[in-house]
């Protein structure tokens, strides 16, 4: 049975006499519901106020009777609606003598890179002009370069996905709910549909491959079980989608020289639900290679790619040819790998000997759950060869399983050199800490460590950290030794201190990072800073909690200032003060605020919280009556106005320290002025002051 009656935008015509039933609906009954459980709420970012940031890192070490050695990095950034310039460095304490490379002695200080960068969030899209690392792809290689680049940057938007989500689509008579379960188990929460079509993308999943099965119940209770198949995989694009990065500039093969002008495209399309095509260029004076490749979802799901890339530079022409094909299942996964390249195959930037260059790649492995509470197994296999055809092989075999808390695993791992075996446990501990154990043995030495380790720090306070290390002494080089750690969390940064004892000298290495910056004329510092930031302000209220999503994240200092950390760029971040923890004579506007900072940058979050000077004034006639109800009193300094209440008393939110009244009834006006001196009282009583009113003309 369903109930026609009362259901909206439904009307029932009855005709008894032909035994006919007219439902007449509006359109809207008709129009597809689209639901995205995926969606991340995002929103247009605040606008960015130029700001300055400074992340810096300090590091002091010494081992044994080595000379002290110190060390710092620094990364500048000015920020602002244009977009944002960083300049990354190093310096160092080092011997006059020869560097590593032995061409000479090693800088003190070194430019890490110095780069621009542009993001726009409505096309998904980033222009790059400095130092950067090649975008790869097949026939392009991930080099260093300064120069410019525009490319697709997809994690400009948190809510969007490159990959294929499973979709149901289905409709429902009656406004119904659907439940998601996941390897039989209910995952998320419910979501309620209307009458109608509906499609619902971004089923729950998890990182295999498997089923979502959704339970549609009805208002009546009827229930229908739907099954939608999906295929996880993050190498293949969803249907539609192109990426691509265009780059012009020069190679850096060293921090401090760049040579060799070129050009490089690289592009990656979703043709279909399970094909996705690859595509990349590099042009130089040097040098030339393109390539192409596919990828694609065969025998259900078994993901499989193969590529090729042809070469051109002085040596000859070569290629590189490459397949693979993975497997994965809820409970087993499997996968190989081959790569051949030609003795003459070269890409962008390779400047070293040929035979140093890997030319043949093969790999395999293959992982499985056991059931039955006997944990996991792991194998695989592997084998390289170089230019002058030696050929390195490697072979690895591993079991984990947990126990209660306990998580243990062993593992073999074989090459031509040796055979090496290793043991783990892991123990959850009381407040987060943990122990764990391990012992290791390759050929005929063996070491066993074991550790322990306090609670993490998340937010501000102090972590440690001790162990022991034993060697069987087999090899001279390996000493028993003791390990300590400290990590301290505050307002001014990052803390560490790392002590190793042994038998030959004691070593030790102290650390601090932190930061420093200007936000919209404000100083700020606080703990190294990544990601989007909010300076909020509180006003002149000092020792206010600000929360961030409901959880308490800082405190404003002296100055009503208070740095918050850990934003998520380009998405909704709620930020908020609790009116119960401010004082009284403070007044507020809004209490909650939704930053939206920007990836490579800060916002200002002002709550415009104002000190006022309350006080509670009664005013009598000059007979001692109090003033009427209803009279009306204006502060002459600020037009605030307010009226008399019962006992001839009026609240007034902000009075300056001489006080000017006027006051106005029945046609009758008076003025009463008075000192109004700071008190601790948040809202003091004043008077009774003498109102003499007198009719006005």
């Amino acid at each position: 049975l369903v109930p026609l009656f009362q259901l909206e935008g439904l009307v029932v015509n009855v005709d008894r006499q032909n035994q006919r039933l007219v439902l007449e609906v509006t359109p809207d009954w008709y129009v597809q519901q689209r639901l995205n459980l995926q969606a991340t709420p995002t929103g247009q970012p605040l606008p960015a106020p130029l700001g300055a940031l400074l992340n810096y890192g300090l590091q002091a070490s010494q081992s044994g009777d080595a000379p002290l050695s110190l060390g710092s990095t620094q990364v500048m950034s000015l920020f602002g609606s244009a977009g944002l310039v960083q300049l990354a460095t190093a310096v160092r304490s080092v011997d006059a003598g020869l560097g590593a490379s032995g061409q000479g002695p090693e800088k003190k200080f070194i430019r890490l890179g110095t780069t621009f960068w542009r993001d726009d969030p409505q096309q998904l899209t980033t222009w790059s002009v400095g130092d950067e690392v090649l975008q790869a792809g097949t026939g392009v290689p991930s080099v260093r370069y300064g120069g410019i680049t525009w490319q697709s940057h997809f994690g400009l938007n948190p809510g969007f996905s490159t990959m294929e989500t499973p979709t149901l689509f289905d409709s429902a008579r009656l406004p119904s709910t659907l439940e998601f379960f996941l390897n039989d188990r209910r995952i998320g929460a419910p979501v309620a549909v209307a009458p109608g079509a509906f499609e619902v993308t971004g089923l729950p999943t998890v990182g295999v491959n498997g089923m979502v099965r959704v339970l549609i119940r009805d208002a009546l209770n009827n229930e229908r079980m739907v099954a939608v198949p999906y295929l996880q995989s993050a190498s293949l694009y969803r249907a539609g989608l192109h990426g691509f990065s265009y780059s012009v500039g020069l190679l850096r093969p060293d921090l401090d020289r760049y040579e060799t002008p070129f050009v490089a495209s690289v592009h990656r399309w979703g043709v279909a639900r399970h094909l996705t095509l690859d595509a990349g260029v590099a042009l130089s004076a040097r040098q030339r290679s393109a390539g192409g490749g596919v990828t694609m979802a065969v025998l259900g799901n078994v993901i499989g790619t193969a590529n090729l890339a042809l070469s051109r530079a002085p040596a000859g022409t070569g290629h590189k040819f490459g397949a693979s094909a993975q497997w994965q299942g809820s409970r087993a996964s499997m996968g190989a790998s081959y790569s051949r390249a030609s003795a003459v195959f070269e890409l962008l930037g390779d400047a070293g000997l040929a035979e140093n260059r890997t030319k043949e790649d093969v790999r395999w492995f293959a992982a499985r759950a056991l059931g039955h509470g006997l944990g996991s197994v792991s194998a695989g296999l592997g084998r390289l060869t170089d230019g002058l055809g030696q050929r390195r092989g490697v072979g690895s075999l591993g079991w984990s399983k947990a126990i209660g808390r306990v998580n243990m695993s062993v593992s073999a791992v074989h090459t031509s050199q040796n055979t090496q075996l290793q043991w783990m446990v892991n123990v959850p501990l009381e407040r987060r800490a943990f122990w764990s154990a391990s012992v290791y043995k390759a050929g005929p030495a063996m070491a066993m460590r074991t550790d322990y380790t306090s609670a993490p720090v998340t937010d501000q306070g102090l972590a440690w950290r001790v162990g022991l290390v034993a060697h069987d002494g087999a090899a001279a080089q390996d000493q028993n030794r003791a390990l300590a750690g400290l990590n301290l969390r505050t307002d001014w940064g990052e803390h560490g201190l790392d002590l190793v004892g042994q038998a030959h000298g004691a070593a030790w290495r102290a650390r601090t990072a932190g930061s420093l910056g200007m936000l919209g004329g404000h100083g700020f510092y606080g703990p190294p800073i990544t990601g989007g930031f909010a300076l909020v302000s509180t006003g002149d209220a000092p020792g206010i909690p600000v929360y961030r999503w409901n959880l308490p994240v800082a405190v404003s200092d002296a100055r009503g200032m208070a740095l918050v950390t850990n934003l998520s760029p380009y998405q909704k971040n709620l930020l908020a003060i609790k009116p119960e923890q401010v004082p009284l004579q403070y007044r507020i506007d809004s209490h909650e605020i939704t930053a939206i900072p920007t990836g490579r940058g800060g916002v200002l979050v002002d709550f415009s919280m104002a000190r006022e000077r309350p006080a509670l004034v009664m005013l009598t006639h000059s007979g001692g009556e109090v003033l009427p109800a209803g009279a009306s009193v204006r502060v002459l300094a600020s037009g605030e106005a307010a009226f008399v209440g019962l006992r001839g008393e009026d609240y007034l939110r902000d009075l300056p320290d001489q006080a000017d009244l006027e006051v106005r009834w029945a046609a009758k006006t008076c003025r009463v002025s008075f000192h109004h001196p700071e008190a601790n009282d948040p809202q003091p009583r004043r008077g009774p002051f003498v109102c003499q009113l007198i009719r006005t003309p």
